[in-house]
């Protein structure tokens, strides 16, 4: 795998989890339709997908390729929570952003991991048909 889309998938989630976990608390400060529960939850989700995504990442887990799938669903869905909860809110919109930025990553990450898995099988059999 891409060492580099490894590590900036990592960055991008941890940028993520941090920049949901604050904006929680600015929800939390301004009320109203910012502590919607759909809203809130989802940020919360979010920041534990994200967590748990980096986790899997660093412990080279077998699951980590599924959880980022997962991750950048719940991305998708928290940066268009996020923009229309309020598009003026400069927190909000950031948050947003990262979370784009988050599920972009992981889906280039896990692009690559299946192109690098499509070679090494071609590759493979065209090695074992070389041999009969």
């Amino acid at each position: 795998m891409n060492k580099n889309l490894f590590e900036q998938c990592i960055e991008d989630c941890l940028s993520c989890y941090r920049e949901c976990s604050a904006c929680i608390t600015h929800c939390i400060s301004l009320g109203g339709k910012h502590v919607a529960s759909e809203h809130l939850n989802l940020m919360m989700e979010c920041a534990e997908v994200c967590r748990t995504s980096v986790e899997l990442m660093l412990k080279q887990s077998q699951f980590s390729l599924e959880m980022c799938e997962l991750c950048a669903k719940v991305c998708d869905a928290c940066a268009e929570s996020c923009s229309s909860i309020d598009p003026d809110d400069s927190m909000m919109v950031e948050c947003a952003n990262k979370c784009r930025q988050c599920a972009e990553s992981c889906r280039e990450m896990i692009g690559q991991h299946q192109s690098e898995s499509g070679r090494k099988s071609s590759g493979s059999m065209g090695a074992t048909a070389q041999a009969q």
